[in-house]
């Protein structure tokens, strides 16, 4: 091969290894963004681990008590409980769940009535109210109203459980979801390896053609010397 024919073929193998260089560079990047992308979902799956739902308390036919699922305010109010907030008791009547809500300032409502009304319970914004003994709720102008007060870890007709049900779609949804990135950290870690292999060969011609070249001008200065 001549010199300005290796001299070419330097300059075409140099501007590869530079695609080659930068293509690597790019899979490294997407490899980090997978990494946090898996991070993002393990602390996803984390928190589902933490959801929990609150149930009451329901005598059975048999005379056996269990909890049930709080499905709607209706079911709360029947259990014989309400909720307070601003010094307003939402007994179902005068006040109802659509009112909390608007007092609460919620607008939009996404999920189920037990994690909504569990999430309302464990923000701090209300109180859990107590029915009188005729079921209806006192008002805290009355002065036993403190009584009537109660809250989930005193009341015994109150019980908070984890929330099996998104437990097992959180499981589901985070199997999924990190198949899909090792697929994809799969397929980045085999074209780095094709790339390196490529780089490495490339790298081998242009270190032979450099010591040709320099084998080429040491020659011709022995001629000339």
């Amino acid at each position: 091969m001549g010199l300005s024919s290796s001299q070419a073929r330097l300059l075409d193998l140099t501007a590869r290894m530079h695609q080659i260089e930068y293509k690597a560079a790019k899979l490294e990047a997407q490899k980090l963004q997978m990494a946090n992308e898996s991070t993002r979902v393990y602390e996803e799956y984390l928190e589902a681990l933490d959801k929990t739902k609150i149930q009451y308390k329901v005598l059975t036919t048999d005379g056996s008590t269990t909890y049930q699922d709080i499905t709607s305010y209706d079911d709360f109010l029947e259990a014989g409980y309400a909720l307070d907030y601003n010094g307003t008791v939402y007994d179902g009547t005068t006040k109802t769940w659509n009112q909390l809500l608007s007092a609460l300032g919620i607008t939009t409502v996404s999920g189920n009535f037990e994690t909504l009304i569990t999430n309302i319970i464990n923000s701090g914004e209300v109180t859990i109210v107590a029915a009188k003994s005729d079921g209806t709720f006192a008002s805290e102008s009355d002065s036993d109203f403190t009584d009537y007060e109660t809250s989930v870890s005193t009341n015994t007709g109150l019980q908070e459980v984890s929330d099996e049900v998104a437990l097992k779609k959180a499981e589901a949804q985070y199997e999924a979801d990190m198949k899909k990135i090792d697929n994809k950290d799969t397929k980045f870690d085999t074209d780095l390896a094709a790339l390196e292999t490529e780089r490495s060969a490339i790298k081998e011609e242009i270190d032979t053609l450099k010591t040709v070249a320099s084998d080429n001008v040491e020659r011709t200065f022995k001629l000339f010397s």
